[in-house]
């Protein structure tokens, strides 16, 4: 694949033998032309450049909001309606504690250079996932409680796509994403699920219980749809 860019729209060009015609994506990578591999690059661009009205509406729906939460030193971090700045210090172990509104990671001086960064987002990830499901849980009990139902058990996962499931027996997953987001935004995602269990479908009475319980769920869904890239960490 090979980085292009027109006198509109850079693109990344991707040629396949098996292909016969010309299509467009685009996605979090940005836009790719796929094309046939004998197709001469003039045609390629005369197709792109005729399709750059649709092509910047499809970018300026897909910018997020604000950019993805780089992980350095400084750093203001979101988790639900607070915010935490995040410390990076060395010391002989790598280790990460919470403490008032500081995140504090301890990064072992044996890590080298170029997989320090790994270590620190492994690190950041892994206190909001442990976070996510003591925040979570809590979020369930209350909801299930006011709803009338019950769930099983509670699962945290890194989805890239995905903010929640719950399946038949009960079992609910919940993405640790939601605590970048803000508490009225991962409330409408615990209800959604929740909501499963009065109904195992997205049918008008489904959405009559999330409204329910949930009156802005448009405007929370909304908001997951539009921010999607961007609730996450660098």
């Amino acid at each position: 694949m090979s980085e292009t860019v027109s006198e509109t729209v850079s693109y990344q060009l991707k040629r396949s033998s098996r292909r016969r015609t010309l299509a467009l994506q685009v996605g979090p990578a940005g836009v790719v032309v796929h094309a046939p591999l004998y197709l001469d690059t003039a045609q390629i661009e005369a197709f792109v450049q005729s399709k750059t009205d649709w092509l910047q509406r499809q970018l300026a729906q897909r910018q997020p909001a604000f950019p993805v939460f780089k992980l350095q030193d400084g750093a203001v971090l979101p988790c639900v309606d607070e915010r935490l700045t995040l410390r990076v210090v060395p010391d002989k172990l790598s280790a990460i504690t919470a403490e008032n509104n500081t995140l504090w990671l301890q990064l072992s001086s044996r890590v080298k250079a170029d997989n320090q960064q790994k270590q620190i987002r492994d690190l950041v990830i892994d206190w909001y996932s442990q976070e996510a499901f003591h925040y979570f849980a809590a979020r369930l009990d209350v909801f299930a409680t006011l709803m009338r139902v019950s769930y099983r058990a509670l699962s945290i996962k890194s989805w890239q796509t995905k903010w929640g499931s719950c399946d038949s027996t009960g079992q609910i997953c919940l993405n640790w994403r939601l605590l970048l987001a803000p508490q009225w935004v991962s409330d409408y995602v615990v209800i959604h699920e929740l909501a499963h269990l009065r109904q195992m479908n997205h049918s008008p009475a489904y959405w009559a219980v999330v409204a329910q319980y949930c009156p802005n769920w448009q405007q929370a869904r909304d908001y997951l749809r539009q921010h999607q890239q961007s609730l996450d960490l660098e």
